[in-house]
């Protein structure tokens, strides 16, 4: 879809009330009306319903306003909690930024609550027209979008406070999560941004490895692992040229109405281990990604179940654990045939399957035990500290 396609549709008043007041319709049965519409680009009005149906939970504010975005855009975008999160943290007041890899503009719209000036660009036409017409929609005045490469456009600026990079981690339409796959390749012009700003943050995927990015770029001074509704989106770099002894790595869980945060400079101690207890818990998907599921455990006062699984067990009832927490019905050792029996006995027919540090995949269990995916019971399979496998049998308690 071509932005002045998309844009000259929006600014079409009956077209955009049709959107609305179609925007919940199911679009399948929407495109057997599309002999009814044959002056329209039906297929791109369709498409934007799609397309608004998504962003209505991961883009809100710009769902309301009917932004405009293709499904490129769309898919790369930052979600709005997690762009809030990000400008909220980054101590943007009276600052200039200079964003090299704009987008559709949805880090420019959080980050221009807070700073100055912000001045972003993007090489794809399409996406700066866009995000051109969406900044429009919210009158924003110190956004200013550029149609250029990002990194030759710095080169020719003055010193600013702050530079924000989002490189392309699909540059040939295949995924990448390495610095030197991406573009622009953030490790080959890392210390020329570094003399052009007093910070460089950098959105980096949320498959690299952090022992990666830390001996990569040996200035980082913080690093977030970010996960929205449990799910990891993105790690966030903080680089400068001042000297720090190690990164700070912080854990972001953003839920629905809290946020928690968890970081490495809780002061530490020895991990307890055991297979016994009540209760199972399983930390959120940020504090496991940023490694670290011991220090949690020793602040949460847990036992881990091994080193290398981060499931904790206690007797104990823990309500504020940022993560799941499961009622344990059962411990059975992980012997095939046994298991089979006590399923077939108990009638479970149905489950979700959670592996940690386990030989077999949730899929070959599910295949092996004969078991459908969901349903309310939840089997955890894992490997204990003195190697013995196990199975949980448990029923997950839902946070209030």
């Amino acid at each position: 879809m071509q932005s002045k396609t998309i844009i000259n549709l929006l600014c079409n008043e009956t077209i955009a009330k049709f959107i609305r007041q179609h925007i919940n319709d199911d679009v399948k049965k929407l495109a057997l009306d599309s002999k009814k519409y044959a002056d329209i680009d039906f297929k791109v009005v369709l498409t934007l319903i799609s397309l608004y149906q998504k962003a209505k939970l991961k883009l809100p504010e710009h769902y309301k306003m009917m932004a405009a975005f293709n499904a490129k855009s769309y898919e790369q975008s930052t979600s709005e909690a997690v762009a809030n999160y990000k400008a909220s943290i980054m101590m943007l007041a009276n600052k200039r930024v200079i964003n090299l890899s704009g987008g559709i503009g949805i880090d420019d719209w959080a980050m221009s609550k807070y700073a100055s000036r912000i001045d972003s660009c993007e090489i794809d036409e399409d996406i700066h027209e866009m995000a051109s017409y969406n900044i429009s929609l919210y009158n924003t005045k110190n956004i200013q979008r550029h149609l250029a490469d990002g990194i030759e456009f710095i080169k020719n600026q003055d010193k600013c406070d702050i530079i924000y990079i989002d490189p392309d981690r699909r540059p040939d339409a295949s995924r990448v999560f390495r610095l030197e796959d991406s573009q622009p390749n953030v490790l080959n012009n890392i210390e020329m941004l570094l003399e052009k700003a007093d910070q460089v943050w950098i959105k980096i995927s949320p498959m690299a490895d952090i022992t990666y990015l830390e001996k990569s770029i040996p200035s980082i001074q913080k690093l977030y692992v970010i996960a929205w509704l449990g799910e990891v989106k993105e790690i966030l770099i903080c680089c400068s040229k001042n000297e720090m002894v190690a990164s700070q790595i912080i854990a972001v869980n953003i839920g629905s109405n809290k946020i928690t945060v968890f970081e490495n400079k809780e002061k530490s101690g020895p991990v307890n281990f055991g297979n016994k207890g009540k209760y199972l818990y399983e930390p959120n998907r940020s504090i496991i990604k940023a490694g670290l599921g011991s220090k949690y455990a020793v602040y949460t006062q847990l036992a881990m179940i091994s080193q290398n699984s981060y499931f904790f067990i206690a007797d104990i009832l823990k309500p504020d654990f940022d993560g799941r927490t499961f009622e344990i019905i059962e411990r059975l050792l992980y012997k095939p045939k046994t298991i089979k029996i006590y399923l077939d006995k108990i009638g479970i027919k149905q489950a979700n399957i959670t592996t940690r540090n386990f030989r077999e995949t949730p899929e070959e269990l599910r295949s092996r035990f004969k078991l459908r995916d969901g349903g309310n019971t939840t089997l955890c399979f894992t490997i204990d500290n003195e190697g013995q496998s196990w199975l949980f049998h448990c029923s997950q308690i839902l946070n209030s």
